[in-house]
């Protein structure tokens, strides 16, 4: 269970933090629900309780995690040659999965895996938005862990994959 004001990553959303614990009627039915506003957007969410293991809701990592997922990134080389031979739709649904996972280095995996692809052929439009999604994510969690800027976020994780010098 969350505590009000804890940072959590909405894999699908983005980052939040959890303003209220409050019980909501749904149905006919009182349920505890989170009031998530999200970071960088004028969203709300509300999720009940129940639901945030269903969602892969957890909280931003620590730096600790963040900087040693982002010193080993050459683990995914590998996997990232093997996801550049498969099709299209393979490729969108192995990334689909590691996003709905939740987990930062599935997230970064999947940054790595697009990032790579785009050096060796042109992305396709889905992967594009994929890619430029999944990065917002990372980088605004980054920014939270770290006390960073989102730009300075960008540019450790641009530094990181090796795309600035």
């Amino acid at each position: 269970m969350f505590n009000i004001g804890d940072k959590v990553v909405y894999p699908s959303q983005g980052i939040g933090i959890i303003d209220v614990i409050e019980e909501k009627e749904l149905k006919g039915e009182k349920i505890k629900c989170y009031i998530i506003h999200l970071i960088n957007n004028t969203m709300k969410l509300t999720l009940p309780i129940s639901a945030a293991n269903t969602f892969n809701i957890r909280l931003v990592s620590d730096i600790k995690t963040l900087e040693n997922s982002l010193k080993h990134l050459d683990r995914f080389m590998t996997e990232a040659e093997k996801f550049s031979k498969i099709n299209y739709k393979e490729r969108r649904n192995i990334s689909k999965i590691k996003m709905k996972s939740g987990t930062f280095d599935e997230f970064i995996e999947v940054i790595f895996d697009l990032t790579q692809l785009k050096r060796w052929h042109s992305l396709n439009s889905s992967e594009k938005q994929m890619l430029n999604h999944i990065k917002k994510i990372v980088v605004e969690e980054i920014a939270q862990a770290k006390c960073l800027t989102s730009d300075e976020a960008s540019e450790l994780l641009d530094i990181s994959m090796n795309l600035k010098s």
